[in-house]
């Protein structure tokens, strides 16, 4: 069994989301995910799928790729995956810390939904196997890191008292 986990989540990066032009590298980059190998070998990721819900019009949802995973993640060892192309250039300083590998979405979007909260699914399609799902409600907020707590992603109760 794999021991990977969605330990945390940035899924409302401070700022507006919506400009003219798009939103920038370094906006879509503030947007991420956490997977972390809480085992104690090595975690080869070859093969391991990152989906999320992706709501339709009618409010039904599929799940969408947001990464498909290569490499091994060593025990302990934190990947962080960014939404956007990158390069690794445009992420602040505050969205580097904390992990120790780093991918991107490769989506020119904002990849995590806000307004009806969302699930992140680690899935191996050759076992059919789910890894580990997490979820968060709607509305987290803006610039705060969501925590795992059981299978939840919460705000820490500090963001709320601002």
């Amino acid at each position: 069994m794999k021991t990977i986990r969605t330990n945390q989540l940035k899924p409302n990066p401070a700022g507006k989301d919506r400009t003219r032009s798009g939103a920038s590298e370094t906006q879509l980059a503030a947007e991420w995910v956490d997977i972390k190998n809480t085992g104690r070998i090595d975690v080869d990721l070859n093969g391991v799928t990152l989906f999320h819900k992706a709501f339709k019009r009618d409010g039904t949802f599929e799940w969408e790729v947001v990464r498909r995973l290569t490499g091994t993640l060593p025990a302990g060892k934190v990947l962080r995956i960014h939404s956007g192309k990158g390069p690794y250039s445009v992420v602040r300083d505050e969205d580097k810390a904390g992990s120790d590998y780093y991918f991107f979405t490769e989506e020119s979007r904002y990849i995590w939904n806000n307004d009806r909260g969302d699930t992140s699914l680690l899935w191996e399609p050759a076992s059919k196997t789910t890894i580990d799902e997490a979820a968060y409600d709607s509305n987290p907020p803006e610039g705060v890191i969501l925590q795992r707590v059981g299978d939840k992603l919460v705000a820490p109760v500090a963001a709320y008292r601002r």
